[in-house]
């Protein structure tokens, strides 16, 4: 058990190590949508057929640490490589200042011999700063 266990450790490393890589590549989300002033997430993943609910919680972006980056971990426990990276529809609904933004995306995973394909949906709510028209 104790190889079994350190592979997992190295791949969980690794994993974290190319995530961060990732974060620091997508720059920081104040830097992209400086009047950005409150940013939360309604995240719910379903299993395709719809039937029953894996996930549902509520995620509240801390902006001054925030990367600019949003990709979100599948929650079925045998998908495997599986997740969601929302980062182009969410920046751009951020950039346009829209205040109420929601969309969803297929896993990109795998589970047994085919695709996992649960499906992430989200809505966000963001408030700015007002702009100041000069």
């Amino acid at each position: 058990m104790g190889l079994v266990n350190r592979r997992r450790n190295i791949e969980r490393e690794e994993r974290l190590v190319l995530r961060l890589e990732r974060e620091d590549a997508a720059g920081k989300l104040l830097q992209k949508v400086p009047d950005l002033t409150s940013l939360s997430l309604a995240i719910h993943q379903v299993r395709p057929d719809g039937l029953a609910s894996d996930a549902q919680y509520i995620r509240r972006v801390v902006l001054e640490h925030a990367s600019a980056l949003f990709e979100m971990p599948c929650s079925y426990a045998y998908c495997k490589d599986g997740g969601y990276d929302v980062t182009r529809e969410i920046l751009a609904a951020l950039m346009s200042r829209n205040p109420h933004f929601e969309g969803e995306r297929a896993c990109r995973g795998s589970a047994g011999t085919g695709d996992c394909a649960r499906i992430l949906r989200y809505v966000g709510t963001a408030t700015y700063r007002p702009r100041s028209d000069m």
